[in-house]
């Protein structure tokens, strides 16, 4: 299953048909035509909602899913110390630091670069993948599904953070493990689940 967020919003892109079933807005997909429609018609609504997409093959599900949106490609890291994780603060809202994967740029590589770039920091040793995130956003009256790769990550400690604030981000703090539940109304909802596996 993939859950692609948009705003509070979400699509369910699913080969459970139970899981289809037991949703009330849902969709068995087959014309892309016809499933892109109802798409559009759910973003450009103001309602919130949750659209399950059902099909018996979801990687040719996801492949006509992304065919619809311009596709960006991102990276970034929870960088851990002990029982706290690494958050920055941008335009008001907790986030974790990601960016966009440049040309010819491997995902870890970008992930490393947009941590140092974004917290000040160095030294960084990626541990472990965890689950990508989606979402779909709006820029230059074109949709956009970003596709946003995680890692989990070490580095020394007591370095001095440094916010880039030419990228708006106001503050970078060690947040405690514990806490996460707490904040998870001030992020962003893709984020969330991300942030309440580490939090388990």
């Amino acid at each position: 299953m993939y859950k692609v967020f948009f705003n509070e919003s979400c699509f369910l892109l699913t080969d459970d048909n139970n899981l289809a079933e037991n949703n009330l807005h849902n969709i068995s997909h087959t014309d892309i035509r016809e499933t892109g429609k109802q798409i559009y018609q759910l973003l450009k609504q103001s309602d919130t909602f949750c659209f399950t997409i059902y099909s018996p093959d979801i990687i040719h599900l996801l492949s006509d899913f992304k065919s619809l949106f311009t596709v960006i490609g991102a990276a970034g890291g929870i960088v851990q110390d002990t029982d706290k994780i690494l958050i920055i603060k941008r335009l008001g809202m907790l986030d974790l630091p990601k960016g966009h994967i440049e040309k010819g740029e491997q995902k870890k590589e970008c992930a490393i670069r947009e941590v140092k770039e974004e917290c000040g920091i160095s030294d960084l040793k990626i541990l472990n993948q965890l689950e990508d995130t989606w979402h779909i956003y709006f820029r230059n009256n074109s949709w956009h599904l970003k596709q946003t790769f995680w890692f989990t990550m070490s580095c020394p400690p007591d370095q001095v953070l440094q916010p880039q604030t030419e990228e708006d981000i106001e503050e970078v703090f060690w947040l405690p493990v514990k806490t996460i539940p707490q904040i998870l109304s001030r992020t962003y909802p893709s984020l969330r689940p991300l942030l309440q596996s580490i939090s388990l």
